[in-house]
C-alpha cells in the first residue's frame, strides 16, 4: 500500500547503509522476439471495457457488523482463498471469514512488546497463516490468522529502511521486498545516488541484497538529486515520481517502472523484459513533468501510470490532458482496444503547505475503472489482491456509495444486479461496507 507522509515527517527519515550490488536493468531495448503492446498503430476505440473480459465472477460480500467489527476507515484489503483481512483505519486489522463473518482482529495499538503505536501497512502471507503489521516507527509485528502475536520480525523503524516517505513492503516467495519512488532525498545520506532505487530484495536480516533502479533514473541522477527535499528552500518544490507498480498475477511478479517503456518479470533474483511498450504520444520535458507542484500544462503530456494482469489481457491506464485513457491489450492475438474517458484536474492534499507557497498541488486520479457487466453500473478495481483478485468496497452513507447506486440503478439488466440491489436495500448507513470481489479467470 502507498503510504505518504507530509514533509514535517520526511525530514525524520534516515537511511541506513548498503553495501549490496545494483542489479540495474539496462537502457530499454526491444529484444528481438519480446511481445510488443503497441498503443499507438491499430488501436481500436470502444465506448467501454467489461469486466467480464477478465474475471471469472463477481462475489457479492456484505462485512458483519458488531461492535468489534465496525470498519472506520478502509485503508486496505486483502483476499485469501478462506478469509478477508480489512486495515481499519490506524488501529488493527479485521478478519472475517470470506462469506463476511466477522471473526476475530489482530494486533493492537499500544506500547506492550506485542503491540505498536500506530499502524502503517500490513501484509498477508497465506501460506504460512501469518499477518505481518508494519509499524513505521517500531517494526514490523507478526500475528497468526487468530490474532495471536508470534514474534516481531524486524525491530527497528522500518523508515531507516527508505530513502523517501513513499513505499511500500511486501513478500513475495517466501523473501521481503520494496518498491520507492524519490520524492524526497534525505541529506544523511552519505552517497545520494545510491538512494535512486526504485525495487529492493532483502535477506532475512532485512539488508538490501538486491537493488534495482528505474532505466528512467540512468545518467539524469545528478538533476534528480538536487531538486530533492534537502537541497531545496523552506517552501520546496521537489520533483515528485510516479511510485513503482508491480502485479503477482498467476504467482509472478512482474514490475513496471514509471517513465519506462516495458513491463518486467522478476526470475532468479534478477529483472526481465517480458513486454515492450510503444507509443508516439510525446512525454514532455522531465522537470516540468516531475513537478511536486505541478503546472497545468504539465497534464498536456502523455503518461502511463498503471497496469492491470489478467488471463487474457493486459490492461493499461494512464492520461493525457483531463483524458483518462484504459488500454485492453490482447495476449491472444496482440489487438489493443481503448476506452477514454473523462477526468479531473483538481488541487488536492498537503493544504497547509499549498496555502504557505501559494501553488495548487494538482493531481488527477488515473483509476482502474470496468464496465461492471455482472452486477451493474461500473467497477472501481481499488485493491488488487494476492494476485487472485480485484476488490471495489463500497462504503454505506458516503458520497461514492450513493453515485454508485443511483448509477446501478440506471445501469442495464446484468445477471447479479438484482442481487446487488437486494444486498444494498438490507444494507443501513451505520453498517460495514458491502465488497464486490471480482475473482479473475
Amino acid at each position: 500500500m502507498k503510504k505518504h507522509l507530509f514533509y514535517f515527517f520526511l525530514m525524520l527519515i534516515s537511511l541506513t547503509g548498503c553495501n549490496a550490488a545494483k542489479a540495474n536493468p539496462e537502457a530499454e531495448e526491444v529484444e528481438e522476439g519480446l511481445p510488443v503492446i503497441n498503443l499507438s498503430e491499430n488501436v481500436k476505440e470502444v465506448s467501454t471495457l467489461n469486466l467480464s473480459d477478465a474475471v471469472e465472477k463477481v462475489e457479492i460480500v456484505k462485512l458483519e457488523t458488531t461492535d468489534k467489527s465496525l470498519i472506520r476507515r478502509v485503508d486496505k484489503i486483502e483476499v485469501t482463498e478462506n478469509d478477508i483481512f480489512i486495515q481499519n483505519g490506524l488501529t488493527n486489522i479485521l478478519h472475517f471469514s470470506r462469506d463476511g463473518k466477522f471473526l476475530n482482529t489482530i494486533g493492537k495499538v499500544g506500547q506492550g512488546p506485542a503491540e505498536y503505536p500506530q499502524l502503517g501497512d500490513y501484509i498477508v502471507d497465506d501460506s504460512r497463516k501469518e499477518v505481518y503489521i508494519i509499524s513505521f516507527t517500531t517494526g514490523i509485528q507478526v500475528y497468526d490468522y487468530e490474532g495471536n502475536h508470534l514474534r516481531r520480525e524486524y525491530k527497528q523503524s522500518v523508515s531507516r529502511l527508505f530513502s523517501t516517505g513513499y513505499y511500500e513492503m511486501f513478500r513475495y516467495d517466501n523473501t521481503w521486498m520494496s518498491k520507492q519512488n524519490t520524492t524526497v532525498l534525505d541529506g544523511m545520506i552519505s552517497n545520494p545516488k545510491d538512494s535512486l532505487w526504485s525495487f529492493a530484495v532483502f535477506d532475512d536480516e532485512f539488508n538490501k541484497q538486491y537493488l534495482f533502479k528505474n532505466p528512467a533514473h540512468i545518467g539524469r541522477e545528478e538533476e534528480i538529486v538536487n531538486h530533492g527535499y534537502n537541497n531545496t528552500e523552506m517552501w520546496p518544490n521537489p520533483w515528485w515520481e510516479n511510485t513503482t507498480v508491480f502485479d503477482l498475477y498467476n504467482d509472478e511478479l512482474t514490475i513496471k517502472f514509471p517513465d519506462t517503456d516495458s513491463i518486467y518479470i522478476y526470475k532468479d533474483k534478477a529483472l526481465e523484459p517480458l513486454y515492450a511498450i510503444e507509443t508516439n504520444e510525446e512525454k514532455g520535458d522531465y522537470g516540468l513533468t516531475h513537478e511536486m507542484y505541478k503546472l497545468r500544462r504539465a497534464f498536456n503530456y502523455f503518461d502511463l501510470v498503471n497496469y492491470y494482469r489478467s488471463k487474457d489481457y493486459i490492461y493499461l491506464i494512464g492520461n493525457k490532458d483531463e483524458i483518462i485513457y484504459t488500454y485492453a491489450y490482447s495476449i491472444k492475438d496482440h489487438s489493443v482496444r481503448l476506452w477514454k474517458r473523462q477526468g479531473e484536474i483538481e488541487a488536492s492534499g498537503m493544504q497547509r503547505m499549498i496555502d504557505a507557497i501559494g501553488r495548487d498541488f494538482l493531481n488527477l486520479r488515473c483509476n482502474f475503472i470496468l464496465a461492471n457487466d455482472l452486477n451493474g453500473g461500473s467497477f472501481y478495481a481499488r485493491y488488487r489482491s494476492q494476485g487472485k483478485c480485484w476488490i471495489y468496497p463500497l462504503q454505506p452513507d458516503t458520497e461514492d456509495y450513493e453515485k454508485y447506486v443511483e448509477e446501478l440503478k440506471k445501469s442495464p439488466d446484468a445477471p447479479q444486479k438484482q442481487q446487488l440491489l437486494d444486498v444494498i436495500a438490507n444494507t443501513g448507513e451505520e453498517d460495514n461496507p458491502i465488497l464486490l470481489i471480482a475473482v479473475l479467470e
